[in-house]
């Protein structure tokens, strides 16, 4: 089974709250799940701004739910284009909790795009399951308690490498430093450190650095939430310069800026 961690990414601010909806699953199924989403987008041309946070993602198109894809971890922020009005329902596993449904390792299947046909990687069972919940008429919170309750009969254990929970654990443990990714560190996960980059792309699809750099960020964006920004960066970055360095690298973005704009805008898309 998946590390059962504290772990919980966040994605950007939406300026409307209707807009963008949340419901988080209860134990056992937050074993894999850190929780559903729904993004209703407006009529017209919009951008969503995504950031890192080391999740994989089941995305159905609630207008059409045969389209159905499947986004991957990625290392900077990526701009989605769409066209609304439009609905789209997101399953977002913890990491490594997509395990549950897909046995592959994710670099037999990821790719440059980050983004996968779920066609390409879900049995039929679990198509069906998805394409039926998102053709019923029902709200949000129904739809994902429904989903709760057919993924929990389909999801299944898997076996995880026991030197990449080592590490994940060793970075959870770490998360406001620098994580040591030397010869000397990873003899304590059992592995050398070109044997754990294999196996973090493998796996995690990112580097060990960056997988670690994400988590940082994301305990970082936590922080901004709860406690706002005033020399946030202390307990994790050397500086500040380092701080606004490193959340531009991964957000597109300063900090500053990120906090007041709305990830789903009609706009042009931000420059960096």
């Amino acid at each position: 089974m998946p590390i059962n961690s504290d772990y919980y990414s966040r994605q950007g601010h939406v300026a409307n709250s209707n807009t963008y909806l949340i419901f988080k699953p209860t134990l056992p199924l937050s074993h894999w799940l850190q929780e559903f989403w729904q993004l209703n987008v407006p009529a017209g041309k919009y951008y969503y701004r995504s950031i890192p946070d080391n999740c994989v993602d089941i995305i159905i198109n609630l207008n059409n739910p045969e389209e159905m894809f499947i986004v991957t971890p990625f290392s900077s922020a990526k701009v989605f284009e769409m066209h609304g009005p439009v609905s789209y329902f997101g399953i977002r596993f913890r990491p490594l909790g997509h395990h549950g449904l897909i046995s592959a390792p994710m670099g037999y299947w990821n790719n440059a795009d980050n983004v996968v046909d779920a066609y390409e990687l879900l049995s039929k069972q679990v198509l069906d399951i998805l394409i039926e919940g998102a053709c019923q008429s029902m709200s949000f919170q129904r739809r994902s308690a429904h989903y709760s309750m057919m993924l929990l009969e389909v999801l299944h254990n898997c076996e995880i490498d026991i030197r990449l929970v080592r590490y994940l654990q060793y970075c959870g443990q770490n998360i406001t430093s620098t994580v040591s990714l030397s010869d000397k560190q990873c003899t304590e996960f059992g592995v050398s450190a070109r044997q754990l980059r294999r196996l973090t792309s493998q796996y995690l699809g990112l580097s060990p650095k960056s997988y670690s750099n994400i988590l940082r960020f994301q305990q970082t964006l936590q922080i901004m939430n709860t406690q706002g920004s005033a020399a946030i960066w202390a307990n994790s970055y050397y500086d500040q310069a380092h701080f606004i360095r490193e959340f531009k690298n991964l957000s597109g973005v300063t900090p500053n800026k990120f906090k007041r704009l709305s990830v789903l805008y009609n706009t042009e898309p931000l420059k960096n």
